[in-house]
Protein backbone atom coordinates (compact mmCIF):
# COMPACT_ATOMS: atom_id res chain seq x y z
CA UNK A 1 0.00 0.00 0.00
CA UNK A 2 1.84 3.04 -1.29
CA UNK A 3 -1.04 5.49 -1.21
CA UNK A 4 -1.45 8.56 0.96
CA UNK A 5 -4.93 7.72 2.29
CA UNK A 6 -4.05 4.81 4.57
CA UNK A 7 -1.99 5.04 7.72
CA UNK A 8 1.26 3.22 8.24
CA UNK A 9 1.53 2.69 11.99
CA UNK A 10 4.59 1.36 13.80
CA UNK A 11 4.80 -0.14 17.28
CA UNK A 12 8.40 0.39 18.42
CA UNK A 13 9.28 -1.80 21.40
CA UNK A 14 12.56 -1.35 23.25
CA UNK A 15 14.47 -4.53 23.98
CA UNK A 16 16.04 -5.34 27.35
CA UNK A 17 13.22 -4.04 29.55
CA UNK A 18 12.64 -6.13 32.69
CA UNK A 19 9.38 -8.13 32.59
CA UNK A 20 8.71 -7.12 28.95
CA UNK A 21 8.75 -9.35 25.89
CA UNK A 22 8.00 -7.51 22.64
CA UNK A 23 5.42 -8.86 20.21
CA UNK A 24 6.34 -9.93 16.69
CA UNK A 25 4.96 -11.65 13.60
CA UNK A 26 5.64 -15.34 12.96
CA UNK A 27 9.26 -15.77 14.12
CA UNK A 28 11.11 -13.87 16.87
CA UNK A 29 14.17 -12.03 15.59
CA UNK A 30 13.26 -12.47 11.92
CA UNK A 31 12.43 -9.69 9.50
CA UNK A 32 8.99 -10.40 8.07
CA UNK A 33 6.85 -8.62 5.46
CA UNK A 34 3.41 -10.14 5.13
CA UNK A 35 0.45 -9.32 2.93
CA UNK A 36 -2.51 -11.30 4.32
CA UNK A 37 -4.62 -13.22 1.85
CA UNK A 38 -7.56 -11.15 0.61
CA UNK A 39 -9.67 -14.31 0.93
CA UNK A 40 -9.05 -14.40 4.69
CA UNK A 41 -8.91 -10.69 5.52
CA UNK A 42 -10.99 -8.20 3.56
CA UNK A 43 -9.21 -4.91 3.15
CA UNK A 44 -10.04 -1.97 0.89
CA UNK A 45 -7.63 -1.22 -1.97
CA UNK A 46 -4.67 -1.08 -1.99
CA UNK A 47 -4.80 -3.84 0.65
CA UNK A 48 -2.93 -4.39 3.88
CA UNK A 49 0.69 -5.12 4.67
CA UNK A 50 2.19 -6.06 8.02
CA UNK A 51 5.85 -6.26 8.91
CA UNK A 52 7.95 -7.11 11.91
CA UNK A 53 11.62 -7.20 12.74
CA UNK A 54 14.55 -5.91 14.74
CA UNK A 55 15.74 -2.33 14.25
CA UNK A 56 17.47 0.51 16.08
CA UNK A 57 15.66 3.62 17.25
CA UNK A 58 17.61 6.55 18.73
CA UNK A 59 20.50 4.20 19.42
CA UNK A 60 18.38 1.57 21.17
CA UNK A 61 17.76 -1.98 19.99
CA UNK A 62 14.05 -2.36 19.30
CA UNK A 63 11.50 -4.76 17.86
CA UNK A 64 9.10 -3.12 15.40
CA UNK A 65 5.65 -4.30 14.35
CA UNK A 66 4.09 -2.27 11.56
CA UNK A 67 0.74 -2.18 9.79
CA UNK A 68 -0.05 -0.31 6.59
CA UNK A 69 -3.67 -0.34 5.45
CA UNK A 70 -7.18 -0.86 6.81
CA UNK A 71 -9.44 -3.82 7.39
CA UNK A 72 -13.13 -3.95 6.51
CA UNK A 73 -14.29 -6.53 9.04
CA UNK A 74 -12.78 -6.41 12.54
CA UNK A 75 -13.94 -9.98 13.22
CA UNK A 76 -11.49 -11.15 10.57
CA UNK A 77 -8.64 -9.66 12.62
CA UNK A 78 -8.47 -13.00 14.45
CA UNK A 79 -6.58 -14.22 11.35
CA UNK A 80 -3.86 -11.61 11.96
CA UNK A 81 -3.98 -12.23 15.72
CA UNK A 82 -3.13 -15.90 15.14
CA UNK A 83 0.17 -14.78 13.56
CA UNK A 84 1.20 -12.33 16.32
CA UNK A 85 3.34 -13.82 19.09
CA UNK A 86 3.92 -12.35 22.56
CA UNK A 87 0.82 -10.16 22.25
CA UNK A 88 0.35 -10.35 26.04
CA UNK A 89 -3.20 -11.62 25.58
CA UNK A 90 -4.72 -13.80 28.27
CA UNK A 91 -6.59 -16.01 25.78
CA UNK A 92 -6.79 -16.62 22.03
CA UNK A 93 -9.11 -14.06 20.45
CA UNK A 94 -8.74 -11.44 23.19
CA UNK A 95 -7.10 -8.96 20.80
CA UNK A 96 -9.94 -9.27 18.29
CA UNK A 97 -12.55 -9.16 21.06
CA UNK A 98 -11.04 -5.94 22.47
CA UNK A 99 -10.97 -4.35 19.02
CA UNK A 100 -14.64 -5.29 18.49
CA UNK A 101 -15.62 -3.56 21.75
CA UNK A 102 -14.28 -0.32 20.31
CA UNK A 103 -15.47 -0.85 16.74
CA UNK A 104 -16.94 2.66 16.49
CA UNK A 105 -13.82 4.42 17.81
CA UNK A 106 -11.49 6.29 15.45
CA UNK A 107 -8.68 4.03 14.27
CA UNK A 108 -10.53 0.82 15.09
CA UNK A 109 -10.19 -0.40 11.49
CA UNK A 110 -6.49 0.38 11.03
CA UNK A 111 -3.09 0.08 12.68
CA UNK A 112 -3.78 2.85 15.19
CA UNK A 113 -6.33 0.78 17.08
CA UNK A 114 -4.33 -2.43 16.69
CA UNK A 115 -1.12 -0.92 18.07
CA UNK A 116 -2.97 0.83 20.92
CA UNK A 117 -4.55 -2.48 21.89
CA UNK A 118 -1.18 -4.28 21.76
CA UNK A 119 0.31 -1.51 23.94
CA UNK A 120 -2.56 -1.79 26.44
CA UNK A 121 -1.97 -5.55 26.78
CA UNK A 122 1.78 -5.02 27.24
CA UNK A 123 1.15 -2.41 29.95
CA UNK A 124 -1.30 -4.73 31.70
CA UNK A 125 1.27 -7.54 31.67
CA UNK A 126 4.05 -5.25 32.96
CA UNK A 127 1.81 -4.02 35.76
CA UNK A 128 0.75 -7.56 36.71
CA UNK A 129 4.35 -8.78 36.84
CA UNK A 130 5.56 -5.71 38.76
CA UNK A 131 2.70 -5.92 41.26
CA UNK A 132 3.36 -9.63 41.85
CA UNK A 133 7.08 -8.94 42.39
CA UNK A 134 6.31 -6.10 44.84
CA UNK A 135 3.88 -8.34 46.74
CA UNK A 136 6.53 -11.09 47.08
CA UNK A 137 9.13 -8.59 48.25
CA UNK A 138 6.67 -7.18 50.78
CA UNK A 139 5.91 -10.66 52.16
CA UNK A 140 9.62 -11.44 52.39
CA UNK A 141 10.31 -8.17 54.25
CA UNK A 142 7.43 -8.83 56.66
CA UNK A 143 8.64 -12.38 57.35
CA UNK A 144 12.20 -11.22 58.07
Amino acid sequence: PEDKKTLRVRCIQKLGIENFSPCYLFDEGSTIEWTPSAQKLSSPAPGMKLSSGPDTFYGNDVQVVEMDGNFDNIQELVYVESHISNASTQFYGELTQSMLKLADAPGSNNGTGLMQTLAAFAIRELYTKSAAKAKLESKAATAA
